[in-house]
């Protein structure tokens, strides 16, 4: 009984020690804020606040704090609808973080009811709730930039449609696939006349039945997206995108 005592003992003060690393994260070269926010399960709002940063500028070796208390773990059932986004915005974490505490998933696009997953929460209160205004201000910044079809995620100075809206979704905290097509079933359909800022919008070009380009929606007129002609830019739904839209898809609550 002593032994087990003692190996219980250890055990706890190793897992503490682990997450109390965890609270904190030594800058690499070539890090930026929004990856490191992005790979800490947080936002770089978040870590600005908790190391009193005025800007978004990093340097190697800075060591910055990533979270302001340790994650529970804990296990969940999963609910009919569910989906590993909805589970993660009920538990404030990230699809990212779900699949990488449950690498059992074959398929982490799969669920069935009654399965049981492992979930991190934090313990602090839920950060300041993302809106679509957020999404297309992050938009707005990459306005001029180029089009390169199949551009790198890490690129800021080219896009293509899709990698244009996983970078803005995760510049905010939250992970979305990276082909348009997947973007498009990512969250719940909503009628355009219903549509809100920071939506997805997908098109098919080429009336072949898939969709090959996606959007932000902006107004009933407008969408901000990377596209083949301008790059990073609006443009006007009235007249050739209006005829090759297929849906509207909502990410936020």
């Amino acid at each position: 009984m002593k032994k087990f005592i003692m190996t219980a003992s250890l055990v706890g003060s190793l897992l503490f020690a682990s997450q109390a690393d965890a609270a904190t994260y030594t800058v690499k070269s070539g890090d930026v804020l929004w990856k490191v926010a992005y790979e800490n399960n947080t936002t770089t709002a978040k870590i600005m606040e908790w190391n009193g940063l005025s800007s978004t500028m990093i340097y190697p070796g800075q060591v910055l704090k990533v979270s302001e208390t340790a994650p529970t773990t804990s296990k969940y059932t999963v609910q009919p609808g569910d989906t590993l986004y909805i589970i993660s915005q009920k538990f404030n974490t990230t699809t990212t973080a779900l699949i990488a505490a449950n690498p059992q998933l074959a398929n982490p696009n799969v669920l069935y009811i009654g399965q049981i997953i492992n979930v991190s929460s934090s313990q602090t209160a839920p950060t300041q709730q993302v809106t679509g205004q957020h999404i297309l201000n992050t938009g707005k910044k990459y306005i001029g930039a180029g089009y390169l079809y199949g551009a790198s995620t890490s690129r800021t100075d080219v896009f293509d449609c899709s990698s244009f809206i996983k970078r803005v979704y995760e510049e905010n905290g939250i992970t979305v696939p990276r082909i348009a097509a997947d973007q498009a079933n990512a969250g719940i359909i909503v009628p355009f006349s219903q549509a809100r800022p920071g939506d997805i919008v997908s098109y098919d070009n080429n009336y072949d039945g898939r969709i090959d380009h996606t959007a932000l929606y902006v107004d009933v007129n407008t969408i901000l997206h990377a596209s083949t002609s301008l790059g990073v830019a609006y443009s006007n739904t009235t007249h050739y995108w209006k005829a090759r839209m297929v849906k509207v898809t909502r990410i936020l609550k």
